[in-house]
């Protein structure tokens, strides 16, 4: 049952009931006698946050991590699907240099990592993926300590108890992930020492973030070490940090970050290599970030790969993700028609949504809705050199929320982050703006963080 207000809508009678309780007349804000926490959360999520938690029945958290799962199958299977298994034809397909695509798959038998966030706008009859994530530097991983602080309120938490609310523990799934992946490379018992790892020029904006990941890993037995590739030493067949050898290097540094320039590439490869030699897992190997190219979710709409469907597969696609095309010159299949690409989207700038295929944090998104007829036509140009690509636009359903002064309900309208790790579905992080200024939900743009909880 869905709800209209003039606040937004309010999408099931979980939401209902809790908007109507003590708790959600007004604002709630995490909050704990423990500094130390509140500030792990401030610096993780940033100091704005949404003024209630967002709900989740049952039926809705099974039906995403069926459809997640399902889209990461697909996403994993193109090199099959269309290559004919030529992993370095995918990889030039997506648009990776050839420089690139030597380093993504440098390393043979590496497969690429089952964990990614899916970014979704949920329309009003169901979520729509925007892009997938496929990558271990994932943003929102500590939401769950948000949903911990929270119910420390009483009134939330007695609204928890009574509906029989918990939340999947994202940081908890992830180490059991770390962990098995360790002992199947044969590298540590149940507590492995790991170490999460940036390019140098990078660790200089992510290490508070690392940090906060590595003391929120520690109550799970994993001693998580942040680093930059700088502190790596290869000593006696060990990769070493900080003096003491590591078990797993968890990654967040990008394929761009290690091929920017010539002495980049080296050093790329003297640590893949270096890690190879001593067995250690990197997780996730750098390979997975070719299948999480946006260009990769734009295959699923060419007509090559529809001809490969089965039912199921069909039916994901054409409800799951909207309209995905890489920009280029030619014909595209179109509502099931071949058209002039470029002139469909001059046709349909109101319902089109230009996006780089590499972009991060809404970087360079163009809403065909929020610009001029000429504005739009020469976005489309200059795009045509290459790396974009284009969606139908999904408009998110507004959602009412406790104004954070007044208490009234207002409409904000939110981006769901959706965790998958291995096959199960771990949660979800929320990025939230008014709706009068949402074309683009990101950090970027000062939106808020929000946690889910689920029924049971």
């Amino acid at each position: 049952m869905t709800t209209a207000t003039t606040a937004g809508a309010v999408r099931d009678p979980l939401t209902e009931r809790y908007l109507a309780s003590a708790a959600g007349r007004r604002p709630a804000w995490p909050a704990t006698p423990d500094p130390a926490r509140l500030d792990r959360v401030h610096t993780a999520l940033e100091d704005r946050f949404l003024t209630r938690p967002v709900f989740q029945t049952a039926e809705e958290a099974a039906r995403l991590a069926q459809d997640l799962n399902g889209m990461m199958d697909l996403l994993f299977s193109l090199p099959d699907r269309l290559f004919g298994g030529d992993a370095h034809a995918f990889a030039t397909a997506v648009g990776l240099r050839p420089e690139q695509a030597r380093l993504a798959l440098r390393l043979p038998g590496q497969q690429p990592a089952r964990i990614g966030r899916a970014d979704l706008y949920h329309d009003g009859s169901g979520f729509r993926l925007l892009e997938f994530n496929l990558s271990s530097a994932l943003g929102g991983l500590e939401t769950p300590e948000l949903n911990r602080l929270l119910l420390e309120d009483p009134a939330t938490a007695a609204f928890a108890a009574a509906e029989g609310l918990a939340f999947p523990d994202t940081l908890g799934l992830l180490a059991a992930h770390i962990v098995r992946t360790a002992q199947d490379a044969g590298r540590a018992g149940d507590t492995p020492r790991i170490a999460i790892m940036d390019w140098p020029s990078g660790y200089l904006e992510t290490a508070p973030s690392i940090r906060t990941v590595c003391a929120l890993l520690a109550p799970y037995g994993i001693e998580a070490v942040p680093c930059d590739t700088d502190a790596v030493r290869e000593e006696a067949g060990r990769i070493m940090v900080d003096g003491s050898p590591v078990d797993l290097v968890y990654r967040y540094f990008t394929l761009g970050e290690l091929t920017a320039d010539a002495a980049s590439i080296r050093r790329a490869e003297e640590l893949l290599d270096a890690f190879a030699r001593c067995g250690v897992p990197v997780l996730s190997p750098v390979r997975t970030s070719m299948h999480g190219n946006k260009r990769a979710l734009a295959m699923l709409w060419e007509d090559r790969c529809q001809e490969t469907y089965d039912g199921a597969e069909r039916d994901l696609v054409e409800r799951f993700l909207p309209w995905t095309h890489e920009l280029r010159p030619g014909t595209a299949l179109v509502h099931g028609e071949e058209t002039d690409l470029l002139a469909h989207c001059v046709r349909n700038r109101h319902r089109l949504v230009l996006k780089p295929s590499h972009g991060l944090g809404g970087s360079g998104t163009v809403l065909g809705r929020s610009v001029s007829d000429q504005e739009w036509t020469a976005t489309l140009a200059g795009a045509l050199a290459g790396g974009h690509i284009v969606q139908e636009l999904v408009t998110p359903q507004p959602e009412p929320f406790p104004h954070p002064e007044t208490g009234e309900p207002t409409p904000w309208v939110l981006n769901w982050g959706a965790f998958l790790i291995g096959r199960q579905y771990a949660g979800a992080f929320l990025r939230g703006l008014p709706a009068d200024r949402a074309d683009v939900i990101s950090y970027g743009n000062q939106a808020h963080a929000g946690c889910v909880f689920q029924a049971a």
